[in-house]
């Protein structure tokens, strides 16, 4: 049937292809130019208008609305565009991110210095963990043992961490007692 309305799992689909677009280009955009960075680097204007395009695709999404979803999903690639366009003209072509590469027993593992770099590692199609030095303070602040054997045995090289017998049995516990 040629001229029947769409149906509700044919208008969900549809919405979910365009926000999928649009998520694959803000994820684009954040690896090109660093996550969330690509507004501060265009005029204050452009970035407004960038947030508040945004913000009615959002509310799009909110209302389940098939019409402003094309509209403003539409108007969110754009958006993207424009933003990099001028970030081009303004900034040049984006900076590669510094990045170090080394291998574990898991596989490879990417250091970038900033957060917002994290999108920005170049992994040229090898599956890779990529880590932030924010990231590797946040590991050493919650284990603060490796930085107590730093700290007793300046110029040591920490080559192995073990959880404790503790944490170990506390995961291995059964699972008899949970009442359901």
């Amino acid at each position: 049937m040629k001229g029947a309305p769409p149906t509700r799992h044919g208008q969900i689909s549809d919405m979910q292809i365009i926000i999928n677009c649009v998520d694959q280009r803000g994820r684009e955009m954040d690896q090109c130019w660093g996550i969330g960075r690509l507004p501060m680097l265009v005029p204050f204007a452009w970035a407004e208008r960038f947030h508040t395009q945004q913000k009615l695709f959002n509310a799009a999404v909110w209302a389940f609305d098939l019409c402003l979803i094309r509209q403003h999903g539409d108007a969110m690639l754009r958006a993207y565009d424009k933003l990099d366009g001028l970030a081009r003209e303004i900034k040049g072509e984006p900076l590669p991110v510094d990045q170090w590469e080394f291998e574990t027993e898991q596989g490879l593992v990417i250091l970038v210095r900033d957060l917002r770099d994290t999108g920005r590692a170049q992994c040229h199609g090898r599956k890779a963990q990529v880590w932030s030095l924010d990231e590797i303070a946040n590991v050493i602040r919650c284990h603060p043992m490796i930085a107590s054997a730093k700290e007793a045995f300046p110029g040591a090289q920490v080559v192995s961490v073990r959880p404790s017998k503790v944490a170990i049995d506390e995961l291995n516990d059964e699972l008899s007692d949970i009442p359901f």
